[in-house]
């Protein structure tokens, strides 16, 4: 059974569902757009890596035992032994987190042309992630990357969306072309609304490919667990406002009565 929404499904939002919802869509878009894009190009899926920096708490250390390789007299036969130290510290890189992308690259130049980005929470959320997300997608305009940023999350902070704001929305996708920068088109979604069909951007002499994002969703939901392990009977656990509850309470009463 496919999902009760005409859209993104509010009650995915949150774990468990999310992160087997990302993995799964982002392997449904490579999918469609691998099909789709000219043998010119190839589409990958990659991870990128935040790697952080602890605090001047964690920073600090106590007095520990560092492990070296040869024996003092009066040791055991195993040939470790304990050097008694009076501090220990933390390096840097204490911590690695990664989240799925997908990225276009031109055959002929090895080249990123166009990076798909589906948001998850942490990038949402303040602190680290958020700003290392922030950063890279920075990266991304002031080199002239095509960008595709698609939000499913109503909760958590919206990335930049530009001036003048778009209308208030559930849902978004951001579309920059390089060479349009800082122009962008956002296509604002409502949790009423199918997703939209969308233009992903490859070099410029090659114009865009669509992107059926609803089809997609409804792929990668019916290949999920979620029509057993989804309980519709109760509300989600990111709230509707009070008109889309209403709404939605009828319309899964309607699923319901037809089935």
């Amino acid at each position: 059974m496919s999902s009760p929404f005409p859209g993104m499904d509010p009650y995915l939002e949150v774990n468990p569902f999310w992160g087997d919802l990302h993995s799964t869509l982002i392997a449904v878009l490579k999918a469609e757009l691998k099909r789709r894009v000219p043998a010119s190009y190839t589409v990958w899926a990659d991870i990128y890596i935040w790697i952080h920096e602890p605090d001047a708490e964690t920073r600090l250390g106590k007095p520990d035992n560092f492990v070296t390789a040869r024996p003092t007299s009066g040791q055991g036969t195993n040939g470790v032994a304990t050097l008694s130290s009076p501090a220990t510290s933390i390096l840097p890189a204490v911590r690695r987190e990664g989240n799925k992308y997908l990225k276009i690259k031109d055959v002929e130049t090895d080249r990123v042309v166009t990076v798909v980005e589906l948001l998850s929470p942490a990038n949402k959320a303040s602190g680290d992630d958020h700003e290392a997300y922030l950063a890279k997608r920075n990266e991304y305009l002031a080199t002239g990357t095509n960008l595709v940023e698609i939000d499913l999350h109503r909760t958590g902070q919206r990335m930049p969306l530009g001036e003048p704001a778009p209308a208030n929305a559930d849902y978004y996708v951001l579309i920059c072309r390089g060479a349009d920068f800082p122009r962008t088109a956002i296509w604002p979604i409502s949790v009423r609304d199918a997703l939209p069909e969308i233009p992903v951007p490859l070099k410029t002499e090659d114009g865009f490919v669509m992107l059926p994002l609803q089809s997609c969703f409804t792929t990668a939901y019916d290949q999920g667990p979620y029509d057993n392990a989804v309980d519709y009977t109760k509300p989600p656990r990111i709230p509707l406002n009070d008109a889309e509850a209403v709404w939605a309470s009828k319309l899964l009463a309607g699923k319901w009565k037809e089935s």
